[in-house]
């Protein structure tokens, strides 16, 4: 009887795989390396770490991408761009390049148990967007921390009675201090809000602005700018406010202290990797939606909460026609589901081989928009409150991004009855948020670092304890500038352009390269391989069409209607432009700069270095075996047993796809013995 090798048999890549065979295992073929093994059929890596069970993924999933800017900036967004109306676009970005794109990673990630870099062995040319998602989920990790640092300060002052943003007597105050007055106060007109205010002659006019206070003018044509207590405390006491970005001033020792204590509080979550972490998202992912409850529950008695939850679903479908609106869908999209940064291969990464990974990215994404409205909710009826509570307009205490969570809400907690602990809760909720989608980006580049490293020092995963401080510690160092009086403007302009547009381009190289230079027709069989069933037409025509349409819109228009950076009180100058360019221009170098460093090693002609490169490496593919052969590809040494293929036939030999095919010393490894009964999987 003649021995029949997948390797001889299959130098067709278009065969598909033989379905609906038996499998033999042989443990004898291939001995399993002790430290590279799984811990069994479709579990992770036992070296990597695997998901102590599916709840762990899914809550890490949702902490990851369900953070800060569900609760301060979607409900901001949702008001400007016309309120209820804004869902249209918003859903549109979700069903069409959101899902798509959290499916189609979540799906490579647990495939492959590889992380954001090793997973492009896919195609071994565009390595460079791996690095490139790694690089924004590093600099995320960075800036992000000093906001868990300023929510550390407030949780810690939130404790003092009476609390320091409250009144205009301390040493940070001015002159132009004021709080606002409740209805009780303002019984002799709108500017009563304090002596110094009610003092005002009666014929004093002043207009309310939508976030720094009054503009008083008196009949001397001097005009004063009323500061809130709150914006004061919060500028002139936490961030020490610098003239700009060109004068970082002294360290805030402070802020110093919060973000070192942000730090510390990462690292004892994530110091074992997935298995602290693992278990940390039990409560920091479901405990922040307790506290959202009670604030909703809280709001909802407050005087004046149905005219800010009015004015935060009432549509203005005529702004739908303006282009801008979709580019906030998209931008939002981006940063709330977390499309192109890599962390979704991260998490996918520790799952089974077989986890259904395609309902978790449904239950991720629904949940996810459902959080964002139930945050406008909770918002926008204290935000009525306070609107209510001082005798104005919701648009006149309406604040975007850091101005809601820490000059807005703070001063609407002094409006309520025991101030301390409503302030305490909302600030404890802005940093369990925080601390999840820290402890994934954090892994992702942790595990990014570690896959590549485990190639060419086996050892690397002993280490990874050691890696993780050392990365905690270099970045807490990096982040110095970010505790300056100018650290704030270091943060926007990270902000501007890091998480803005990089995550776009990362994302739509992603989509393009696996549609097109893997092929659909891969990707659909590896999921069919992987979770029984093939991917409707939906999806392939998602990542193939919509995707790349969509997001080559929101690109071509943002460069179209392109504005430098600012705030409400300050814009960048040319020269902080010209730096953000460059680190937006990072994603690109990577993936150009590696592809061309790639080419250039590889020995040939061009046309045959290029088409080795678009292929997949030899080790492509699940990591175990007995799901590589299910899956159609060749067995590894080391990856565990792999089924002894037992047929007389050679139509029934596995099909291997030539692409990942191995060397000839393979071949001598698969024995192909006669057996009636049993088939193939």
């Amino acid at each position: 009887m003649k021995e029949y090798s997948a390797l001889d048999v299959c130098k067709d890549e278009s065969n598909p795989p033989t379905a609906g065979k038996a499998i033999e295992l042989d443990s004898e073929t291939t001995p399993a390396i002790a430290h590279d093994q799984r811990d069994g059929e479709g579990k992770g890596d036992g070296a990597r770490g695997s998901w102590g069970g599916w709840l762990e993924f899914i809550l890490s999933v949702l902490g990851y991408s369900i953070g800060l800017g569900n609760v301060w900036r979607f409900p901001y967004l949702c008001y400007e761009n016309g309120g209820g109306a804004f869902i249209i676009p918003y859903l549109i970005m979700i069903a069409f390049v959101a899902l798509p794109i959290i499916f189609l990673e979540m799906s490579l990630g647990q495939f492959s148990s590889l992380g954001c870099i090793s997973v492009w062995r896919l195609s071994r040319l565009f390595k460079g967007v791996g690095f490139a998602m790694t690089s924004i989920s590093a600099c995320f990790c960075l800036y992000y921390n000093i906001v868990l640092g300023y929510c550390i300060y407030y949780l810690v002052v939130s404790f003092y009675d009476p609390q320091p943003w409250v009144g205009c007597d301390h040493e940070w105050n001015t002159e132009n201090c004021f709080e606002r007055g409740s209805r009780v106060d303002e019984v002799d007109g709108p500017l009563a809000a304090n002596s110094s205010a009610s003092t005002l002659p009666p014929y004093a006019t002043a207009t309310a602005t939508a976030m720094y206070g009054w503009n008083v003018t008196t009949p001397a044509n001097m005009t004063r700018t009323r500061v809130r207590a709150s914006e004061e405390f919060w500028k002139r006491q936490v961030l020490g406010k610098s003239d700009g970005l060109h004068d970082l001033g002294a360290i805030r020792w402070q802020l110093l202290l919060a973000f070192l204590a942000a730090w510390a509080l990462i690292y004892v979550c994530v110091s074992r990797g997935i298995k602290s972490s693992g278990k940390a998202v039990y409560f920091t992912a479901t405990f922040p939606y307790v506290l959202l409850f009670i604030l909703l529950v809280r709001g909802a008695t407050l005087e004046g909460s149905m005219q800010g939850v009015l004015f935060f679903i009432t549509p203005d479908f005529k702004k739908l026609g303006q282009a801008k609106v979709w580019q906030a869908a998209a931008n939002q999209v981006f940063l709330s589901y977390s499309p192109g940064w890599g962390g979704m291969h991260t998490l996918s990464s520790y799952n089974k081989f077989n986890n259904r990974c395609y309902r978790d990215a449904f239950i991720f994404c629904i949940s996810c928009f459902c959080t964002s409205i139930f945050s406008g909710f909770v918002i926008f009826s204290i935000l009525g409150f306070m609107a209510y509570d001082s005798n104005t307009n919701v648009e006149d205490v309406v604040d975007a991004g850091y101005g809601l969570a820490f000059v807005a809400f703070p001063e609407a907690v002094t409006r309520m009855w025991l101030p301390q602990l409503w302030s305490c809760l909302f600030f404890f909720m802005l940093i369990i948020l925080g601390m999840d989608s820290q402890f994934v980006c954090l892994e992702t580049l942790i595990t990014a670092i570690i896959d590549e490293l485990a190639d060419v020092w086996p050892n690397a995963r002993r280490w990874k304890g050691r890696l993780i401080f050392a990365t905690c510690f270099v970045m807490f160092l990096i982040g110095l500038p970010l505790v300056t009086e100018g650290g704030i403007y270091v943060m926007e302009l990270l902000d501007w352009y890091v998480a803005g547009f990089s995550p776009m381009v990362t994302a739509m190289s992603e989509v393009l390269i696996v549609s097109y230079v893997y092929g659909v027709k891969r990707v659909v069989r590896d999921i069919e391989a992987m979770l029984g069933f093939t991917p409707s037409m939906y999806w392939q025509l998602c990542w193939m069409l919509f995707c790349p349409a969509l997001l080559t819109f929101i690109v071509v228009f943002a460069f179209a209607d392109y504005e430098p950076p600012k705030t409400a009180d300050y814009t960048f100058p040319p020269w902080a432009d010209a730096i953000g360019w460059c680190l937006a221009s990072i994603v690109l170098v990577y993936i150009v700069v590696y592809a061309v460093y790639y080419l250039c090693r590889e020995s040939g002609t061009f046309v045959e270095r290029l088409r080795r490169a678009v292929q997949p490496s030899p080790d492509w593919g699940p990591h175990l075996n007995v799901n590589r052969v299910k899956a159609g590809y060749a067995p590894l040494p080391g990856r565990g047993p792999y089924p002894k293929i037992n047929t007389s036939d050679k139509e029934d030999a596995i099909c291997l796809p030539a692409s990942d095919l191995m060397t000839k010393q393979m071949t001598s490894d698969i024995d192909l013995d006669h057996h009636q009964d049993e088939s193939i999987v």
